[in-house]
């Protein structure tokens, strides 16, 4: 029993790949599934062993469903990939733990903290780590960056340069947040992969500068070995609660290294992770290695400086 499910996999088809190889090369001789709500239009179902139809998180039979799909195939490793799974999965954590199948997410402490665009702030500022001026409608100094507090891909983020920029819904939404803006001539923004052991033990940062963005996820980023890198060392060595993979993101001074700002933690793996992957930080294989090999993990920061991602579209073409 040493398969692998991605759920909610959709066009996560290089993470599908990545548990595939190293699957190969660790010879686990590990399948590799996926769920999706329609499994015939997600990309990475092609590319896994099998696929399987499930539904929405809301419904009540969810859990059940999951469990079943798991102990059907002999699964041992589940990997969340949508913030709207979190706090479900993280709850059923011991339930499939009496199964013998580990669900590689954060404990739900944490990922309420970081679920909340206020109390993550709270969270960066316990950490030592400036967050943007948060303003209300009454003190706002334009530009202004208005952000859902749950929000997710960039959903629902926009720009504001005076005040009928501003949707008159979100002047008065309880779910809104209203940020001082980061200027991008001055400041660069960066994702940050993160990898945390089973005794949420920081043993990988992998920062990259978000050079284009699309539909909230990187489209074009190259990986930095610099001062960011050893700023996310000092404060992240050890994170209560922390599993596996976490996506970091922060503003960091161009023209001053000691200036960097926290902006959101995403408790799961980043839609832009691959570029790590193909800096050579293997986050799949250290699940491999942990959860199905029981092998303890080293640091590890052997992966290339300066590698340079550009994704393009791609298409699978079916002739029914």
């Amino acid at each position: 029993m040493n398969n692998i499910l991605v759920t909610s996999a959709g066009r996560r088809v290089s993470l599908v790949k990545a548990f595939k190889d190293s699957s190969k090369l660790l010879k686990t001789n590990s399948k590799v599934f996926i769920t999706d709500l329609d499994p015939k239009t997600s990309p990475a179902s092609y590319f896994a062993d099998d696929s399987f139809k499930i539904g929405f998180f809301n419904d009540p039979n969810y859990i059940d469903c999951l469990l079943k799909i798991c102990l059907n195939n002999k699964i041992s490793i589940v990997i969340p990939t949508l913030d709207t799974e979190l706090i479900l999965l993280t709850n059923a954590k011991s339930v499939f733990k009496v199964n013998g199948i580990d669900i590689i997410i954060s404990d739900l402490k944490l990922i309420k903290i970081l679920r909340d665009k206020i109390t993550t702030n709270t969270f960066f500022n316990s950490l030592k780590i400036k967050t943007p001026i948060i303003f209300n409608k009454d003190n706002m100094k334009f530009p202004v960056f208005l952000k859902p507090l749950n929000g997710s891909n960039s959903r629902g983020i926009y720009k504001a340069e005076n005040i009928n920029e501003i949707k008159p819904s979100d002047l008065d939404s309880k779910n809104i947040m209203i940020l001082e803006n980061i200027d991008n001539t001055v400041y660069d923004e960066y994702t940050i992969d993160l990898y945390f052991d089973k005794n949420s033990s920081l043993k990988c940062v992998v920062p990259r500068i978000r050079l284009k963005v699309v539909g909230g996820e990187s489209n074009q980023g190259v990986t930095k070995k610099n001062e960011v890198l050893d700023f996310v060392k000092d404060r992240f060595g050890f994170l209560d609660g922390a599993i596996g993979c976490l996506t970091l993101q922060v503003f960091s001074n161009k023209f001053n290294s000691l200036d960097i700002i926290g902006i959101e933690i995403n408790p799961r793996f980043g839609g832009g992770y691959p570029f790590s992957l193909n800096a050579g930080a293997n986050f799949p294989e250290f699940i491999i290695r942990e959860y199905i090999l029981n092998e303890q993990i080293e640091y590890f920061d052997k992966w290339k400086n300066n590698c340079l991602n550009i994704r393009y579209e791609n298409e699978i073409v079916i002739n029914d």
